[in-house]
């Protein structure tokens, strides 16, 4: 399934806020890496920073070659990613460029995680 490739919003400010946060996936206390989302990415290239999630360097490495099978990982990078948005929105650091660049970039993947659904 192909999606029109759209500009993806940049910040370094973003990517460290996220990678203060605990993991994702274990809970264990930051600092963690700031995983991009795997869905809809090319050769060396990276997803919109603001489908970002903190995840220690075991657990990103597991989710990046762990054998996971696509539906489940991108259902995992929705969770990840939305729970990461919350946790910033919280603490005051969820920007409104950010809002804006994840209204647009989670689309796609909102498609095909939530096929059964319609999504705007």
């Amino acid at each position: 399934m192909m999606f029109p490739k759209i500009r993806p919003w940049r910040s370094e400010k973003h990517r460290r806020n996220v990678a203060s946060l605990p993991c994702v996936v274990t809970g264990r206390p930051g600092p963690s890496q700031c995983g991009h989302a795997n869905f809809n990415k090319g050769m060396s290239t990276k997803v919109c920073d603001s489908l970002t999630f903190p995840i220690s360097p075991d657990a990103h490495r597991d989710h990046d070659q762990g054998g996971i099978a696509k539906q489940d990982r991108w259902r995992r990078e929705w969770e990840y990613v939305d729970a990461t948005r919350a946790m910033l929105i919280q603490r005051n650091q969820w920007p409104t460029e950010a809002e804006e660049a994840y209204q647009i970039a989670i689309q796609p993947l909102a498609r095909v995680v939530h096929a059964d659904m319609e999504v705007v």
